[in-house]
């Protein structure tokens, strides 16, 4: 690695280490008292000034809400980050993010709930989100069930889209999804998926060594859309395509060429 990697490594695990006893006294604050905002701000804290460590600019658009459930298209680890600069969420994430060194560790400690990959066995979790959805957390998760280059958009997938539909929201059938579009602004004009590990060749860390390397950086834009209300789909597939469409849009709408 460059001397400019080493040392953005060096900065973010000694901001790291000072940071976690308190955020683990925000972990045991939640499990007694439910109060989440120390760890709301020791992430939200931590991922800004890793980003702006390692040189990624990010930027919101439009209106972030107070929904219950948070979905948008996959392109990188970055994604994480730039998402918890603003947002107070958990993640679903597959179960073999969990087995990655470090990075394992960091999303455990995120409190990120992990599902299988094939199936994303979206039911046989399900208690565990709505646990979750119980305590007034909201939910994170990216319907893709993949990443991209960002250039495209895949079909979602409806699986979790499920919860919205199950115990906590049964009576009532209120609450909402609101969709994000993620879009990045590559540093390399001929390389504009510079920031995805889509590639068979780009493994997590590979990925991660590239970006930490690179000394010009580009930017990452989280776009907010309208939050869709549960009642309005009758069920998790047309509340997924409905959240599809919107995320489709917003990538390729002509006012999100930043």
């Amino acid at each position: 690695m460059s001397s400019i990697a080493i040392l953005r490594v060096a900065v973010v695990f000694a901001l790291t280490i000072t940071l976690m006893p308190m955020y683990l006294l925000g972990l045991a604050l939640d499990f007694l008292f439910g109060q989440r905002v120390v760890i709301l701000l020791i992430k939200k804290f931590w991922s800004r000034a890793v980003m702006k460590i390692i040189g990624i600019e990010w930027e919101l658009v439009g209106l972030k809400s107070e929904a219950h459930v948070f979905v948008s298209n996959h392109i990188s680890w970055i994604d994480i980050l730039a998402i918890n600069c603003i947002l107070d969420v958990v993640f679903i994430a597959k179960k073999e993010v969990r087995s990655w060194p470090g990075l394992g560790v960091l999303a455990t400690l995120g409190q990120t709930i992990f599902i299988e990959r094939k199936s994303l066995n979206a039911l046989s979790h399900k208690s565990a989100v709505e646990e979750c959805l119980k305590k007034g957390q909201s939910i994170f998760f990216f319907p893709e069930g993949t990443s991209t280059d960002g250039s495209v958009i895949k079909q979602f997938k409806s699986s979790l889209f499920e919860v919205c539909y199950g115990e906590t929201f049964k009576e009532k059938i209120l609450g909402s999804v609101q969709p994000l579009t993620i879009i990045y602004k590559s540093p390399i004009e001929n390389d504009p998926g510079f920031y995805s590990f889509w590639r068979e060749e780009d493994t997590i860390f590979e990925n991660i060594k590239k970006v930490i390397n690179k000394l010009g950086q580009g930017r990452v834009h989280l776009v907010f859309h309208k939050p869709i209300e549960f009642n309005k789909c009758k069920d998790r597939k047309h509340l997924s395509y409905a959240c599809y469409e919107a995320v489709k849009n917003g990538l390729v709408s002509p006012g999100n060429s930043f």
